[in-house]
């Protein structure tokens, strides 16, 4: 009755409360309140759908704020105008349309004199060129011929595809349609501007007056590209940087590789320590990947505990510009912006150009640009590399590719060189087999150097007033007993000699027994010897005791040496593991423990040697920086002992005052 009269007149009342047998004000009384219950319920439910609808809204509004802040004009490549900036541009354009007009009316009244072609043909002719373009080759064809790649013994399979366990999902952070078209949008911004970046120099890019590499000139660069800074306070500071060389791999290797987490991380083993595809977000073409959107998650970390790592949550955009030019951008979003994760830097508009040359050759031009909040402030020692685009900068990557591709060229070798030293590797499965073992012994390493995570002992070890650094975690090594604990050592220092010197120290095995305390004194010999670079000194080596009776060990060493800095890392192994990887046979379940150093000159060494060769500088070396990590394995329950902590700590004391013992007057280093 109700609903279809809600409102009776007295009459019906009446006759209600006598059907009832209720009084008529109970009846007026029972409407009214039934009346405000119904109007109270449509409210509410109205205020419920208006909620959802603003938060909706909201949420949206937000999204298009981060979208407008790497937003460009599809047209020009600026920034969007505001409304006093559009009308003014639309009157200047007015202005040039008009005088244009009248250059093409002159023009047409000339031609008209010397030709009979009608100007509608000369017009389609000239629209047929306008839009055709050229890049200048970044490089002149003088180029040897090289050796096709083939990293699929070190890194696997380069052939394409997006692999499950490349892919890893966060539950919580589901990507909405909105969302993706957004993420586009930014990615195709981001290449636009990395394009030019890549494309220009001076004014844009300047070369800097402490050691000569290219930095973006920021006043050129905010006014092509303004945006607000993502840092909100006075201790964030900017890294910019540009290198371009010649690499031995083809260029759609290359393009794979990088749009491969997995192989990504192989790939830049001392730079990168943690990688991985959060989703695809577009797949690419195929055979050419043109279009291949990724959001991508990594961890960065170089040289020592005392420089800070770096993460970046960002997306990966690949386009092919050209027949054989491809640009592969990176660009920082806030995807975990509602975790309690807060990376300390952002990454603007960064990336490289692969230009294919020819005979498995082709030019990659890199730029890293991005904005370090220094909350966690890098050590004195390293401030200087970390400062001046030494640590994280393009000219570091483009070493590691240059490095890594020169590897994949020694994997792929179809004969064993005859300079290499030894005969106890004499097939090309057991020299493979012995390349995969180092490969996976560096990236291990330089994985341990990363103490800035969380340890899986919490409770703090060592002296806090020490330079070393202890951390430990559980043995999860298959080949090795589960109640085994794993600590690493690991400390930083100068010493106030060259490089070079000090790297031919380490890796001469004749000089091993005067630092390493592992040797206990007994001399070595280098046995077996595989060149895996240009630079004789780039090699991975087997040494053995002289007396080979004194036990069942033996040492893998890799010594590698670029401009940058050098690293000497070894590991003990079983004589019999080694006689299988030689053999050929598969070397994933061999117990590798890798130690070692890592040699960078100190930042003030790099620039003198950089202003030198440019004819305006200091010569002279001022120093180079070392880091040692040692890595013990110990049958200790579950928790590291006070005797643990003072092995490992005499150890390293031991081994840092052999080195300063038998460098101190110079005498081991042929000065």
């Amino acid at each position: 009755l109700f609903s279809e009269c809600p409102h009776p007149d007295e009459r019906q009342r009446r006759q209600i409360a006598k059907d009832l047998e209720l009084e008529p004000k109970q009846v007026k009384f029972w409407f009214q309140n039934k009346r405000t219950q119904r109007k109270t319920q449509t409210e509410r439910a109205n205020n419920n759908a208006l909620r959802a609808e603003n938060e909706r809204i909201q949420n949206e509004n937000l999204v298009m704020k981060e979208a407008l802040k790497n937003i460009m004009c599809p047209s020009c490549g600026g920034p969007p105008y505001d409304k006093e900036g559009h009308e003014h541009s639309l009157e200047q354009l007015r202005l040039e349309n008009a005088r244009l007009k009248e250059e093409r009316e002159k023009v047409s009244n000339l031609l008209a004199e010397y030709m009979e072609k009608p100007m509608s043909e000369l017009e389609l002719e000239l629209t047929s060129i306008k839009g055709s373009s050229s890049h200048d080759p970044l490089l002149g064809s003088s180029l040897k011929p090289g050796v096709g790649s083939a990293c699929m013994n070190l890194c696997g399979s380069t052939s394409f595809s997006f692999q499950d366990e490349d892919i890893k999902s966060n539950p919580g952070s589901k990507i909405t349609e909105m969302e993706k078209a957004m993420m586009s949008q930014v990615a195709m911004a981001a290449k636009e501007e990395l394009f030019k970046l890549l494309c220009s120099n001076e004014p844009l890019w300047v070369k800097s007056s402490i050691d000569q590499r290219f930095v973006l000139h920021l006043e050129c660069y905010e006014k092509l590209f303004p945006r607000i800074n993502h840092f909100k306070n006075s201790k964030a500071r900017v890294e910019s940087s540009k290198d371009s060389r010649i690499v031995r791999i083809k260029a759609m290797e290359l393009v794979d590789m990088l749009l491969n987490s997995g192989i990504w991380t192989n790939l830049f083993s001392t730079i990168i320590t943690k990688a991985h595809t959060i989703e695809v977000l577009e797949n690419g073409s195929l055979g050419n990947q043109n279009g291949a959107l990724l959001l991508m998650y990594e961890e960065m970390h170089v040289l020592s505990p005392l420089v800070p790592s770096r993460e970046f949550y960002f997306l990966r955009y690949c386009q092919q510009v050209e027949a054989s030019i491809w640009v592969i951008t990176d660009v920082s979003v806030d995807f975990m912006k509602n975790n309690n994760s807060n990376p300390y830097s952002w990454r603007f508009p960064s990336g490289c150009m692969i230009q294919e040359i020819s005979n498995g050759l082709c030019q990659v031009s890199w730029v890293e640009h991005v904005e370090v909040d220094e909350k966690i402030q890098t050590h004195e020692l390293y401030r200087d590399i970390v400062n001046n685009n030494i640590a994280y900068g393009a000219e570091r990557w483009l070493m590691e590719l240059q490095k890594m591709c020169e590897r994949f060229t020694s994997v792929g070798a179809e004969y064993i060189p005859s300079y290499e030293m030894g005969r106890v590797i004499t097939t090309l499965g057991g020299r493979k087999i012995m390349m995969k073992l180092s490969h996976g012994m560096v990236k291990s390493f330089y994985g341990i150097l990363n103490m800035s995570s969380k340890m899986d002992f919490p409770q703090h070890l060592g002296d806090e007033n020490s330079e070393i650094r202890i951390s430990v975690r559980k043995n999860t090594n298959s080949s090795q007993p589960n109640a085994m604990i794993i600590i690493t050592a690991v400390t930083s220092f100068w010493l106030p000699l060259p490089s070079q010197n000090l790297f031919d120290f380490f890796r001469d095995p004749i000089r091993r027994a005067k630092w390493d305390v592992m040797c206990y004194g007994n001399p070595v010999h280098e046995v077996a010897r595989i060149a895996i670079g240009t630079h004789p000194s780039n090699n991975i080596s087997i040494i053995q005791p002289i007396d080979p009776t004194t036990n069942n060990v033996v040492i893998i060493q890799e010594s590698s040496i670029d401009p940058l800095g050098s690293y000497v890392v070894y590991s003990p192994i079983n004589i019999l593991d080694i006689k299988r990887a030689i053999n050929g046979e598969d070397s994933s379940t061999m117990s590798i423990l890798p130690s070692g150093i890592v040699i960078s000159e100190d930042g003030q060494s790099i620039a003198n040697a950089r202003a030198s060769s440019s004819g305006n500088g200091d010569t002279r070396t001022k120093g180079s920086l070392l880091t040692i990590a040692f890595q013990i394995l110990m049958n200790n329950p579950t928790t590291m002992t006070l005797e643990s902590v003072a092995v490992v700590n005499s150890l390293i004391t031991s081994t840092i005052k052999n080195i300063n013992d038998a460098l101190v007057n110079g005498s081991d280093l042929g000065l």
